[in-house]
C-alpha cells in the first residue's frame, strides 16, 4: 500500500494559511503527492493564483466553480498558471452541459488532465484531483491510497488499517482533523483494475463487466467497515483510462468504446476518465448530458475528465504516457 495523496481541505482562504500548511506538508514523510483543496470563494482567479504555494510540487485544486460563475471565462487562463493547478465544475443542468462543453473545446489536452466536471448535489469532500473542492468548517486532511496489490492479496482491510494509523500520525504535524479515506481502488499502470476485472468477468469490454466493478465496491465497503475506518468522497471503484495500462490498451484495439465505458460508469465513480475522446461540441455535451442522467438514478457523486482529440487517434504526453482516443460507439 502507498499513500497515494495527502489532501489538506482548507475551511477558510488566506494566503497566510496557505504558506503554513505548505511548511507543515514538508514535514510529513511517506505521501506520494501533497495537495491543498480551497474551498468555494468569491475571489477572483488572480487573488486564487497569488495563493498558490511556491513548492510547485504541492498540487492545488484551486477554484471549485459553479456552471454559472462568471469566473468560468477565467478558467483556461487559470489552468494554464502552473502545472500544479486543478480546478473543477459543478454541473447539474443542461445549460450548464452546453458551457462547459463550449470550454472544453479550449482545452489543451494537458490543461484538460487538471479539469474535471462534477456532477453531484455539491462540491466534494476527496483527496482525488480535480473534482475536489474543500467543505469543511475546520482545516481537516483526507487520504488517497493506491492498494491494488494489497487487494488481490486479500489484504485491503490490512491497508486500510495502516493508512489509517498513518493519518492520526499526520494529523499531529499538520494540526489538522484527519477527516477520513477515500476508499477508492483505483489503478496506476501497471497495478491495473482493469486486470482485476478481467479475471473476474472477462475481457474489458464484456458482459459481467459491470458485475465484476459493483462486487469490487461491496467488498471494499465491507473491508472498510470491518477495519473501522471513515471512507469520503468517492469510495467506489475507479477506471481512468490512461492511468490503467489495461484499459488503455483495450481503447487502443477496440474492444472498449464510449458506450462500453459508460455502462460501467453505474458502476463505478468516474468511467468517463482520462481518456480521450475526438474534439467535438456537441458530444462534449451529449456526454455531459447523459452523465447528469445517470448521476441522477445513481445518487452518487460522478465525475468527468475528457481529453479533446484533434485530427489524432490518440496523444503522447509527458506524465500520463499515450491517452488513446475512444470509439464513439
Amino acid at each position: 500500500m502507498q499513500i497515494r495523496a495527502i489532501t489538506l481541505l482548507l475551511s477558510s482562504l488566506s494566503k497566510e494559511k496557505v504558506e503554513h500548511y505548505e511548511k507543515k506538508l514538508k514535514e510529513v514523510k511517506n505521501a506520494w503527492t501533497k495537495r491543498i483543496s480551497f474551498p468555494e470563494s468569491d475571489l477572483s482567479v488572480s487573488r486564487l493564483i497569488e495563493m498558490v504555494p511556491q513548492d510547485r510540487e504541492i498540487l492545488v485544486s484551486l477554484c471549485g466553480l459553479r456552471e454559472k460563475d462568471s469566473r468560468l471565462n477565467d478558467l483556461v487562463d487559470t489552468l494554464r498558471s502552473g502545472d500544479n493547478v486543478f480546478c473543477n465544475v459543478l454541473v447539474r443542468t443542461i445549460e450548464g452541459a452546453k458551457e462547459v462543453a463550449r470550454l472544453l473545446t479550449k482545452l489543451e489536452p494537458e490543461e484538460a488532465t487538471r479539469f474535471a466536471v462534477l456532477i453531484n448535489d455539491d462540491f466534494l469532500n476527496t483527496p482525488y484531483f480535480p473534482a475536489s473542492t474543500s467543505n469543511v468548517v475546520v482545516d481537516s486532511f483526507a487520504l488517497a491510497l493506491l492498494y491494488v496489490k494489497d487487494y488481490s492479496k486479500g489484504e485491503a482491510s490490512k491497508a486500510f488499517q495502516t493508512a489509517n494509523q498513518y493519518g492520526y500520525e499526520v494529523s499531529k504535524i499538520l494540526k489538522a482533523r484527519f477527516l477520513g479515506i477515500d476508499i477508492s481502488l483505483s489503478p496506476w499502470m501497471e497495478e491495473s483494475v482493469g486486470e482485476l476485472i478481467e479475471m473476474r468477468s472477462g475481457k474489458i469490454f464484456s458482459l459481467g463487466n459491470t458485475w465484476a466493478v459493483g462486487e469490487v465496491n461491496r467488498e471494499i465497503f465491507t473491508e472498510a467497515w470491518k477495519s473501522r475506518i471513515t471512507p469520503i468522497g468517492f469510495s467506489e471503484t475507479m477506471l481512468p483510462v490512461a492511468e490503467d495500462n489495461v484499459l488503455r490498451q483495450r481503447v487502443l484495439e477496440g474492444s472498449l468504446t464510449l458506450s462500453n465505458l459508460f455502462q460501467l460508469t453505474f458502476s463505478c465513480a468516474s468511467g468517463i476518465d482520462m481518456v480521450g475522446v475526438r474534439e467535438d461540441r456537441e458530444l462534449f455535451e451529449n456526454i455531459i448530458k447523459d452523465s447528469i442522467a445517470i448521476q441522477f438514478v445513481k445518487r452518487r457523486p460522478y465525475a468527468i475528465r475528457i481529453i479533446p482529440v484533434r485530427g489524432e487517434e490518440s496523444i503522447k504526453t509527458e506524465k500520463f504516457g499515450i491517452i488513446p482516443s475512444i470509439k464513439v460507439v
